[in-house]
C-alpha cells in the first residue's frame, strides 16, 4: 500500500491529538487537586508548601477566575515569606491582565510599599481609589506611601479625606487612627526622616492586614 503525503499528515495530526487530549484532561484534574491542597496548606499557615501548590494550580491551566484567585493568593503568600520581588512581579502582571480589578491593584500597592518603593506604591493606591472611592483604606495606604516618599503634607491631606469616608461608614477605629496619624506626622517634623521608619513599616503592614482580613473577598472568585 502506498502512502501519500496527505496520508502521513493525517496520521501525524491524529497521533498528536491522541497524545495531548488525555494530557489536557489530566491537567484539569491536576489543577483541582493542587488547588485544594494549596488552600488546605494556606489555612494551616504552611505558606512555603502552599506556594508550590499554588504554582502547580497555575501549571494546570485553570479557568480565568481560578487563575486570578491563585495569583492573588500567590502574591500574598510570597509577601508573607518575604519574597517581595516575586510578590511585586506577580501582582504587577495581574494589573496588566486585569487593569480594572481592585484587588489586583491593592496587592500591587501593598507589595510595592513593602519594598519601600513609595512613589510607585502611591500611584498604585491612587488606582484603587479610582476603582473604589468609597473604601477609605486605599486613601490610608496612599497617605502612608506619601509619607514614605517624604511628602508629609500630602499624607495629611489624604488622611483627612479618609477620615470623612470612615465617618460616613461609621468606622470609628480607623477614623481615630487617621487623626492620630496626622498628629504623629506633625510630631515627626522635628526629627530626621529615618526616625519614623519603623512606625511607617508597621502602619503599612497594618493596612495590608486590614485589607486581607476585612476587605478582600477571594471566595467570591470561586463561585
Amino acid at each position: 500500500m502506498k502512502f501519500t503525503p496527505q496520508t502521513f499528515c493525517f496520521i501525524k495530526t491524529t497521533l498528536i491529538l491522541f497524545l495531548f487530549l488525555p494530557a489536557l484532561a489530566f491537567s484539569e484534574e491536576q489543577y483541582k487537586i493542587a488547588l485544594e491542597k494549596a488552600r488546605s496548606l494556606d489555612k494551616e499557615s504552611f505558606f512555603e508548601d502552599a506556594a508550590g501548590y499554588w504554582q502547580k494550580t497555575l501549571n494546570g491551566n485553570p479557568p480565568p477566575n481560578i487563575t486570578l484567585y491563585t495569583k492573588l493568593k500567590l502574591t500574598s503568600t510570597y509577601a508573607r515569606l518575604g519574597q517581595l520581588n516575586k510578590a511585586v512581579e506577580i501582582s504587577k502582571s495581574l494589573t496588566e491582565s486585569n487593569p480594572n480589578h481592585y484587588d489586583s491593584w491593592f496587592h500591587f500597592a501593598n507589595s510595592l510599599a513593602a519594598m519601600k518603593q513609595y512613589s510607585q506604591a502611591a500611584e498604585a493606591f491612587k488606582k484603587t481609589i479610582l476603582l473604589n472611592p468609597e473604601e477609605g483604606l486605599g486613601r490610608v495606604g496612599l497617605a502612608f506611601a506619601y509619607f514614605g516618599d517624604q511628602k508629609p503634607d500630602s499624607a495629611i491631606e489624604e488622611f483627612k479625606k479618609a477620615m470623612k469616608i470612615f465617618k460616613t461608614n461609621k468606622n470609628i477605629s480607623w477614623y481615630r487612627d487617621c487623626r492620630l496619624a496626622i498628629n504623629q506626622i506633625k510630631g515627626f517634623a522635628r526629627f530626621p526622616a529615618s526616625f519614623a521608619d519603623l512606625w511607617l513599616e508597621n502602619n503599612l503592614k497594618r493596612v495590608q492586614d486590614t485589607y486581607m482580613n476585612a476587605v478582600l473577598d477571594l471566595d467570591a472568585l470561586l463561585n
